[in-house]
């Protein structure tokens, strides 16, 4: 990727540094940041085609613009398609209003330079954005009735290794919506025009967390990155509600962390490999089973900066074929990719007791609900009589079974063995063991 998706130390031209608490940025007041992750009313749109990448190749691209008849609009991240590039200038040549607008903020000035030079000797106008704010929306406009909105840039070397979803909108409160935005970014007035299913950054957050907090039974995410606490939250939160949540990204050090914090949460999480099909798609489908569900498909990234400053678009849609073509194409990616794990952790012995008579020797202190949990001491008093107690975070003593008054063996050895209930909140529980010979104290975090 020339460019990989930015935006988790950059906000505009701005590099972030320190604490958000300490975070002070210039210039963008006239893009509101997002401020709440409420839910919101979720609305939706009806799309009339979606194409799943690499497999659909981008002819449908190439097509759109041939068609055009009055006008073409292009707002793009990254360009570097020469195929696109001429058929952008025959338009033009033939005397149709083409518009291009190039992202110029982290890079984009040389990335996209002899995209915007070939253009610009032409008939074609074309502008940079504005070079204070990343532009990571990826969509085109046709003749003012079809609004062509996508996860990937158009970059023909991206073409036959990365996974991305367009899709095609022709309900005429969104195609007008996408086209004044359009205007108003092109002559810089950075204005956001809504309507029905669409979701515009800044500001898209609170809309995705709710999207993700309304599914029940199921829950695919594809994205190409993960930075977002809000998100991160609604994915642990519907994990913990019983929802089958599956994750699928590229493997990057740049997001371990965070994949193996959703995974102690029950998420399940699988990574590829730099040689498989590269996770650029930014998607979420909801309950999706046999063609039903809830699809979001758009530019945004679970980052701070790609949902709450820079400008993006995505489209929320409960439309057959796109829920189809993201539970098939995920799936897929799931079902190839390397499972995350969470390391089940040992800890060394906390010991009370005269002596140190008691000692832990093994104990998982980090589980979910629903896992069984273990813990073995070694007492110094062979055949010793010895108890053990959890009090879980509420302060409740759990009574589950395997708990309790159980023997030693001949050498002074005992382990319990017993479940975490299904409806146990998070926290700090604390497991204490009394035996003859003395009592240990351990606590554990149950997530």
């Amino acid at each position: 990727m020339a460019l990989p998706c930015k935006g988790e130390s950059v906000i505009g031209s701005f590099v972030i540094r320190g604490t958000v608490a300490g975070l002070v940025v210039a210039g963008l007041s006239a893009l509101p940041m997002q401020t709440s992750t409420a839910a919101q009313p979720l609305a939706t749109s009806p799309v009339v085609n979606v194409w799943s990448e690499p497999a659909s190749g981008y002819g449908f691209i190439d097509s759109a613009i041939a068609s055009a008849r009055t006008s073409v609009d292009l707002s793009m991240y990254e360009l570097s398609d020469v195929t696109i590039e001429h058929e952008l200038i025959a338009r033009a040549g033939a005397g149709v209003d083409v518009r291009v607008l190039l992202n110029a903020d982290y890079g984009g000035t040389s990335h996209n330079a002899d995209s915007y030079a070939l253009l610009h000797a032409s008939k074609v106008q074309v502008e940079w954005a504005p070079a204070d704010r990343i532009f990571h929306a990826k969509y085109l406009i046709v003749d003012g009735r079809a609004a062509y909105i996508g996860t990937g840039n158009l970059e023909t070397i991206d073409y036959p290794s990365t996974r991305d979803f367009w899709v095609e909108d022709v309900r005429t409160a969104d195609v007008t919506a996408v086209e004044r935005t359009f205007d108003e970014d092109f002559a810089r007035s950075y204005s956001t025009a809504q309507s029905a299913g669409l979701v515009w950054s800044p500001g898209s957050e609170s809309t995705l967390v709710s999207l993700i907090g309304s599914a029940k039974r199921t829950l695919l995410v594809e994205n190409e990155e993960m930075d977002s606490s809000g998100i991160e939250a609604a994915l642990r939160s519907a994990a913990r509600r019983g929802v089958s949540v599956k994750v699928v990204m590229t493997e990057s050090s740049s997001w371990s962390s965070a994949l193996v914090n959703l995974v102690r949460y029950g998420v399940h999480v699988r990574v590829l490999s730099s040689t498989q099909v590269y996770i650029h798609a930014k998607v979420i489908c909801v309950d999706c089973i046999d063609g039903a569900g809830t699809v979001f498909i758009g530019s945004e990234n679970f980052s701070t900066s790609s949902l709450s400053y820079n400008r993006e678009l995505g489209v929320i849609t409960t439309t057959p074929t796109a829920v189809l073509a993201v539970d098939r194409a995920v799936n897929a990616d799931f079902a190839a990719g390397t499972t995350v794990s969470a390391p089940r952790t040992t800890t060394p012995p906390t010991v009370t007791g005269a002596g140190g008579a008691v000692t832990i020797t093994s104990f998982v202190t980090a589980i979910s609900p629903g896992e069984e949990d273990s813990l073995s001491v070694h007492s110094s008093k062979p055949d010793d009589s010895c108890d053990l107690e959890v009090t879980l975070p509420s302060g409740y003593t759990s009574e589950s079974h395997g708990l309790g008054v159980t023997r030693a063996n001949a050498v002074g050895n005992v382990t319990w063995t017993w479940k975490i209930g299904t409806g146990t909140g998070p926290g700090t529980a604390r497991a204490t063991v009394t035996c003859g010979a003395g009592r240990a104290l351990r606590d554990f975090v149950i997530r």
